[in-house]
This record gives C-alpha cells, structure tokens and sequence, in this order.
C-alpha cells in the first residue's frame, strides 16, 4: 500500500513534535515576530540553535518581569490600604478636629503608565514642635 501526501504530512508532524524540533522552531518564529531584525534570516540560523543561551536568558527574563509586574501591583494596592489606614489611624488619635500647622506638605503618588492615583498623604510634621 502506497502512502499519501497526507500520511506523509501527518508523520512528518509527528516526527518534528516528537523531536522537540516543532517546539524550537515555533520558539524562533515567536522572537522573529517580536524583534523584526533588518536580516530575519540570519537571526533564523543564530537563534534556531537547541541550546542558545541566549533565548534562555531571554525568556527567563521575561518571566521574571512578568512576576515582578504582578507583586508590584499587590505592593502598590497594599500600600493604598496601609496609607488609608495610616491616615484613619492618624486622625483618630488627632481627635479628627485639630487643624494642621501652616507647614502642611501634601504628595499623590502616581501610577507609573497610567496616573492612576496610588495614594494620597498629608504630613503635619507635628513631631517637629
């Protein structure tokens, strides 16, 4: 029985899943699409290498930055709430009626991409008296 172009497709897919050789392959097409080097060829040859530290240290960057990202945005929500309790906390003690010296000082911070207010802080420096 002959086989078809089909059958050869199939096992020809399977061959290069099965070798890991799919997987590199899809990899490099994924760096070419994001750097667009000015000679996508050469960039093919020097990146379709198994063991290309480089790619590595590429991606294990990314994964990297992308945690970072995420904790950086848990840190910046905590620090909203800690700020909001701090300042609550800070004119209960006050007794909520007093009135600030004439040194007040106010700062906002800002979300660094989209000026988002993080937070928003009045010192008194009342300590300083």
């Amino acid at each position: 029985m002959q086989s078809t172009p089909e059958d050869d497709y199939v096992s020809f897919m399977v061959y290069l899943r099965t070798n890991s050789v799919w997987k590199i392959v899809s990899d490099v097409f994924r760096m070419l699409n994001e750097t667009r080097p000015e000679d996508p060829i050469e960039f093919f040859k020097a990146n379709v290498k198994i063991d290309n530290s480089d790619s590595r240290a590429i991606e294990e960057t990314r994964q990297k930055i992308t945690e970072a990202k995420k904790k950086l945005k848990i840190l910046k929500h905590d620090k909203l709430v800690l700020t909001a309790n701090l300042d609550f906390l800070e004119k209960t003690i006050r007794g909520g009626n007093r009135k600030p010296n004439l040194s007040v000082r106010r700062t906002v911070d800002y979300a660094e991409y989209d000026n988002e207010t993080i937070s928003e802080t009045f010192s008194y420096s009342d300590h300083v008296l």
